[in-house]
């Protein structure tokens, strides 16, 4: 497992892509998978691909690494990346 940094993979695009909590340091959002539909400065929002129209919230500060899969690859990205607000993850880079 590699991990990738932000200039590989454009984080602030996770909107709309699959993604699966690889670690975290609440055992019960570890190996949650499913489409991320909505992000806030301190959660993200996943619809559950198992669940009928299940959406779980999960903090962000939680997540020790997740997994972000694309049609041409995987990128598995330190959660750190994911803190702040959606519009100021820009600037950062």
């Amino acid at each position: 497992m590699t991990l990738f940094k932000s200039k590989d993979f454009q984080v602030q695009d996770i909107l709309g892509k699959k993604i699966k909590i690889i670690s975290c340091s609440n055992k019960f959002n570890t190996n949650k998978s499913g489409v991320v539909v909505n992000e806030t400065k301190n959660m993200i929002y996943i619809k559950q691909e198992e669940k009928y129209s299940k959406i779980k919230r999960i903090s962000k500060k939680e997540i020790g690494i997740y997994k972000i899969t694309l049609p041409t690859r995987d990128y598995f990205i330190n959660g750190k990346t994911l803190l702040g607000r959606p519009e100021e993850k820009i600037s950062k880079l």
